[in-house]
């Protein structure tokens, strides 16, 4: 009779077959939603006089960076690094997947060529931050989207315009290319030094804010920092880069895109 021995847990797992990649960018992204919802980061200061709005309104946040000169610029931009790469960590798993079975297996390698590619990556969508922030400088968002002009609400149609062009932004072969050069990434070699993988970060980040910028332009026009509207767009970016229909997703989100620019038009127009 064979004795019933309990093998320790750790002994009993296959480490072959433990996701390793997928692992460590999901609990990335899930401490990054954490520290995010503790406010765990510095705002970018208090907001102007008059301003009675949560930061979670639209052109609120930006008010308050151009409003605290460099020290609230810079904590915009760190707010807004953390919230892009918490929403665009998941679409990564197939590059990092990839980077995971071509790496060499060593720590010393495989963890300072990941750190490298997602710092590099996370570095060029916190710069993008730095377009909000100017065009707030030069004009107001918060001012754009409560104003009234003739009676119409200029909010509405500065919304339904960026989801009219986000949309439409979507049937683009652009579109199309960037998305396939995002769900998919350069063969590296077995090595690399860390300066190639920051130069890869670099340009598959590039890639991917090409690919999606319209959308975080209709992200600053319903609140760069509401996090119901980061939710929706981290389900949207990962289902067009993981799913294998992927480029029939981007089409069907660019019809729904067309559908609320036509509710948003309508609704200020019309005062709804």
């Amino acid at each position: 009779m064979v004795p019933d021995v309990r093998l320790p847990f750790t002994t009993r797992i296959d480490r072959d077959s433990v996701p390793v990649a997928e692992t460590l960018v999901l609990s990335l992204s899930a401490l990054l939603w954490f520290v995010l919802r503790r406010g765990w980061l510095p705002g970018p200061g208090p907001v102007p006089d008059g301003l009675d709005a949560p930061m979670s309104a639209p052109g609120v946040p930006e008010a308050a960076a151009t409003a605290n000169g460099l020290a609230g610029a810079l904590a915009y931009l760190l707010l807004w690094g953390a919230m892009m790469l918490t929403m665009m960590l998941p679409s990564l798993l197939p590059a990092v997947r990839r980077y995971r079975d071509e790496l060499c297996d060593a720590p010393s390698v495989f963890g300072p060529s990941i750190a490298a590619f997602v710092g590099a990556y996370g570095l060029v969508w916190t710069l993008a931050g730095a377009v909000p922030l100017a065009v707030d400088f030069l004009l107001s968002i918060r001012g754009l989207v409560t104003a009234t002009i003739g009676g119409v609400d200029a909010g509405a149609l500065a919304l339904a315009g960026l989801f009219a062009f986000a949309g439409a932004y979507q049937f683009t072969s652009l579109k199309r290319d960037l998305l396939a050069r995002c769900a998919r990434c350069r063969s590296i070699p077995h090595r690399p030094g860390v300066r190639r993988m920051a130069r890869e970060g670099v340009e598959y980040a590039a890639n991917c804010v090409g690919c999606t910028w319209p959308l975080f332009a209709a992200m600053v026009a319903l609140g760069s920092m509401n996090h119901l509207v980061m939710v929706g767009l981290t389900l949207v970016v990962a289902l067009e880069r993981l799913a294998a229909n992927g480029e029939d997703i981007a089409v069907a989100w660019g019809v729904v895109l067309l559908g609320a620019a036509a509710v948003a038009l309508l609704s200020g127009v019309l005062g709804i």
